[in-house]
């Protein structure tokens, strides 16, 4: 390998005016600061091939800091701007232990590469733009003396591109984001994807099946597509109330997808909006990243809120695709099935079929505690018989998955916090108290009842508007005054308000405790907490939630 820095001392002489160049036309006007670099680079390196690239297609930074390449800051003089940066390292504890790292962000720098023992000096530049993105831009030099030259490139200087641009295209233990306008890799997305796996997802065994062939089955079967002479795309909905395990199965996909053989990418949309130009154009940049990485599992996450009236129709021209759109699965979830329009969520060969992640069913929720139970007793943390994981599924009717988890969570932060057996009188007494609830709400109703029947022994007729004996009309009754009137009302409303509350107040199911679970620990914590997950729930059924929407008379009628 050369020796490091040679190249950079003997041109220094060259590089001496061109950062005062560069900023001298930062600080005035300018028409093309791309053609201005490239005119300064040509004028100061007259022996060498100059060649422009942007950082998001050819990273030099990824490719280096991968152990590909070798760059070497040119730190003499001062000749380079940037900002020092701090950053954590570690998670958790480990994060606030460790010092840090610090990082430079260049804005202007100069580096000698070393690739496959050849050198070449690299310009890094960046500028902003008022209507723009920022300028993020390599120029790459090499010595024409030793370049060959093809149709007025560097071959030199291509292949380092081919290298590098290969390289920034895939993903590294990383995922694509879109936000802002922009794709960016996600490490951090990729850590929590990496740990999700289908063992996690409790889901109904068909509909699990069911997912997981129809996403694995797309993409072994492109030969049968073409076959049938069938465009080789698809789409999924993944729909239902919150809590239900719609995020966690994207994530045991993509997790599954990126354990291949063929490895399948993801690109995890997760906003339209972007400072700088249309949501038309973030739609464009969107599809046209998925068909140069296809193929590849494109998500869109609230697919209700992403897609309005506004650009519904661009963004149906780009999923219906007079370009290719094979080798894309999309998926798009949402909490509010009735909320998405029509074109998308009733239309096959766009979305063609839709998966509802419902409130869990009895067995469903005894799969969930049973995965619990599993993680208990292989830590040894406390007594879970298995007989347990029944009587949970059973008192926690109406439960999301997210509440499940919530009340795992608040039982083992109970336990730890020092919940013992003297504390069971908190338990025995929340059900004492709720024994006379239900007790003072049967007596409330039989009170009505009787109510009801004196009142009807009771009724006399008021019809009457003449007297019976002189035949004049009777005068009108007292009038009740207007307060105690908009006083009755209130109370009326007061009453109904407070009606509809016990309606919607999620109630704890009688359930027959098996005589050796009476005195169980877990169970006595487990009750409690649920008593306290109740007070922030409701029993709204889910298919009255969320409203639905309607129509608005006289609208435009929508593409289908």
């Amino acid at each position: 390998m050369p020796a490091t820095k040679t190249l950079l001392t003997s041109t220094q002489e060259n590089s001496a005016a061109i950062f005062s160049d560069f900023k001298s036309h930062c600080d005035a006007p300018r028409v093309d600061t791309k053609t201005n670099i490239l005119a300064l680079l040509r004028n100061a390196y007259p022996d060498y091939h100059v060649t422009e690239v942007e950082e998001r297609r050819v990273s030099l930074f990824e490719f280096a800091g991968a152990g590909k390449a070798m760059l070497i800051l040119d730190a003499e003089d001062e000749g380079f701007n940037s900002t020092r940066e701090w950053k954590a390292v570690g998670s958790g504890i480990e994060k606030k232990k460790h010092p840090g790292t610090l990082k430079d962000d260049f804005r202007f720098a100069r580096f000698q590469c070393v690739w496959e023992d050849k050198e070449y000096l690299v310009y890094y530049v960046s500028w902003e733009d008022m209507i723009k993105p920022p300028y993020k831009m390599f120029y790459i030099l090499h010595a024409r003396s030793s370049s060959a030259m093809t149709t007025g490139h560097c071959a030199e200087s291509d292949a380092l591109i081919l290298a590098a641009g290969k390289w920034t295209s895939q993903l590294h233990e990383e995922i694509f984001v879109f936000d802002n306008g922009n794709w960016s890799k996600s490490k951090e997305l990729w850590k929590s994807v990496k740990s999700a796996s289908w063992s996690d997802v409790i889901l109904s065994p068909a509909m699990k099946q069911s997912l997981i062939e129809d996403v694995q089955g797309f993409f072994d079967n492109q030969a049968i597509y073409a076959g049938f002479a069938v465009p080789w795309k698809r789409g999924l909905i993944l729909h239902g109330v919150p809590g239900n395990g719609k995020t966690v199965s994207i994530k045991a996909l993509m997790s599954s997808l990126y354990s291949r053989t063929d490895t399948i990418p993801s690109l995890y949309v997760k906003s339209f909006e972007t400072n700088c130009n249309t949501k038309q154009y973030a739609i464009r940049q969107i599809f046209q990243a998925a068909r140069k990485q296809a193929p590849c599992l494109l998500i869109f996450e609230d697919l209700d809120s992403l897609v309005n009236d506004d650009i519904r129709s661009y963004f149906l021209n780009e999923v219906d695709g007079l370009e290719s759109n094979d080798g894309i699965l999309m998926i798009g979830s949402t909490n509010h099935l009735d909320k998405l329009d029509p074109a998308i969520a009733k239309r096959p060969s766009r979305f063609d079929r839709k998966y509802h992640f419902k409130i869990p069913g009895e067995e469903e929720r005894r799969l969930y505690a049973q995965y619990w139970r599993n993680k208990l007793v292989e830590n040894g943390t406390v007594e879970f018989p298995e007989e347990l994981a029944v009587v949970v599924a059973q008192l926690t009717e109406g439960f999301s998955f997210a509440y499940l988890k919530e009340l795992f969570v608040m039982t083992l932060l109970g336990l730890v916090r020092g919940f013992k057996d003297d504390d069971s009188q908190i338990v025995d007494k929340e059900e004492a108290a709720s024994a006379d609830d239900k007790s003072a709400d049967m007596t409330a109703i039989s009170t009505e009842a009787d109510e009801k029947e004196t009142n009807k022994d009771s009724e006399v007729c008021t019809c009457a508007t003449k007297c019976s004996t002189c035949n004049k009309p009777l005068p009108p009754p007292p009038s009740s005054s207007s307060s105690s009137t908009e006083t009755q009302k209130k109370q009326e409303e007061d009453a109904e308000a407070t009606k509809e509350a016990k309606k919607n107040k999620m109630v704890m199911p009688t359930v027959d405790i098996p005589e050796h679970l009476a005195d169980n620990l877990l169970l006595k914590v487990i009750k409690h907490q649920i008593r306290i997950l109740h007070s922030e729930m409701d029993n709204t059924k889910e298919d009255a939630w969320p409203s639905g929407k309607k129509a608005k008379q006289g609208e435009t009628r929508r593409r289908s």
